[in-house]
């Protein structure tokens, strides 16, 4: 088939590249010409494993091209797929103007009977709202609509595309469902189909659960930490009973970050308030949230004399391993509370964009994490990059001021370190109360 994708940055150039690779005719559309640009040499927007070798393959093909004008990559094709990765503000509310843009610039070049599958991230009602604008700019092009509810990880996209964990598409007519299921027939054995405005929440729900799920083990981890028991170990064996999962996100650490979960959070919230419902759970997580992102400054505020004119190293910035976005990191919001605090900074990371590194000032970047380190009286480990598993503690410990180490993801082996002489801080491990205690104490 020939297939229309809008909107390229994470989300859509994994699908681009995974539907040429299926066989399908593919042409990507986004109007940034310099992505753009790059995405014809074969270079992603963002590091994801696998990635630049599939988008070469599918260019050196003929199956997979890119242009800058969506009206032109809709023309003649059978399917489009919008996929852009929604923005959100400062307050985690999705920002939909580009995709209202990219619909109304479509709509009069859509041929007859297209079906427009949206799997970017949007409030529930959206789908509807977009094909109002469809009937009004083009009236006579019959196209439906469907949605899909994406799970893709950054680290794991591909494998995520070609191996969905939730077979599902929403659309209201039996048509639109069977045509979009012999399009993604190979990548699951069974679809389900749900209505449209199911499909949408269906979004919310599974985001928010994992936000519940992440703060509910965070607060425990917290718990833990006040009482000397250890919060990861906990979260280990309760996945052992069914009723939880062996894949539950019950790991203590610091809050979710990204804008995905969080935005999702926020999308139940102001339906339940448009709505007049309480959402005490949703508000409970969304505040707890906040303060668990500010556990980092606590624990050094506790661990340091002062955290004005301290030199603290950070090593990890990117929202996640296996990705190179400093998109809604939590480490760069760390780095920002740090700098406001009067410390200074020095970060590394092993797969940062270096270019998106340039709109982040205050601290210096280190190609080296020993030379991050150099000087520090605290290192914190915020994004637990494989990199940093096997780090020369040896030489880390000559070369720091101090000797507080605090390991956000519980990477490292703390015996260890606490035998080389560190302070070995975690979260959710019971090491707080050691560490107040005294080295070895129970």
């Amino acid at each position: 088939m020939r297939i229309a994708i809008l909107g390229l940055w994470h989300q859509g150039v994994v699908g681009a590249a995974c539907l040429a690779d299926m066989g399908h005719e593919v042409i990507g559309a986004d109007r940034d010409g310099k992505r753009i640009a790059r995405l014809k040499r074969g270079e992603a927007p963002l590091f994801e494993p696998g990635l630049d070798a599939l988008l070469a393959k599918g260019i050196a093909s003929g199956r997979l091209a890119f242009v800058s004008d969506y009206a032109e990559a809709v023309r003649d094709a059978n399917c489009v797929l919008v996929m852009f990765d929604t923005p959100v503000d400062e307050n985690d509310e999705s920002d939909l103007s580009e995709i209202f843009r990219a619909f109304e610039a479509m709509a009069p070049a859509l041929e007859p009977g297209t079906v427009i599958l949206m799997t970017a991230q949007v409030p529930v009602g959206t789908c509807d709202a977009l094909m109002q604008v469809i009937y009004m700019s083009a009236p006579d092009a019959a196209a439906t609509i469907a949605y899909m509810p994406e799970n893709l990880r950054l680290g794991q996209a591909i494998e995520r595309f070609m191996a969905p964990a939730l077979p599902v598409i929403g659309c209201d007519d039996r048509p639109t469902f069977e045509r979009l299921r012999a399009i993604f027939q190979p990548l699951a054995p069974e679809w389900h189909q749900v209505t449209l405005r199911t499909a949408e929440m269906m979004k919310h729900a599974l985001n928010s659960f994992l936000a519940l799920s992440i703060c509910f083990a965070n607060e425990l981890g917290n718990i833990c930490d006040a009482v000397g028991a250890d919060g990861k170990r906990i979260g280990e064996l309760l996945r052992l009973e069914p009723r939880v999962g062996s894949t539950a996100m019950l790991l203590p650490g610091l809050g979710f970050s990204g804008g995905t979960l969080a935005r999702d959070v926020q999308t139940l919230r102001r339906l339940g308030r448009e709505h007049g419902l309480k959402t005490p759970l949703l508000d409970g997580a969304w505040q707890g949230n906040a303060d668990q992102n500010q556990l980092v400054l606590r624990k050094l505020s506790r661990a340091l004399p002062s955290l004005r004119g301290a030199r603290i190293a950070v090593l990890g910035l990117t929202y996640k391993p296996d990705t190179s976005t400093l998109r809604r990191s939590a480490a760069m919001e760390v780095i920002a509370d740090l700098i406001q605090a009067g410390a200074s900074v020095g970060g590394h990371d092993p797969r940062v964009d270096r270019e998106e590194l340039k709109t982040h000032t205050g601290f210096a970047f280190h190609e080296d994490p020993l030379a991050a380190v150099s000087g520090a009286e605290a290192l914190i480990l915020m994004t637990p990059w494989k990199d940093y598993r096997d780090l020369d503690f040896h030489e880390v410990k000559l070369r720091m001021a101090g000797a507080y180490v605090l390991d956000t993801a519980g990477l490292w082996d703390a015996d260890r370190l606490t035998e080389q002489g560190f302070v070995y801080d975690a979260i959710g491990r019971g090491r707080q109360q050691r560490n107040e205690k005294g080295q070895g104490a129970p």
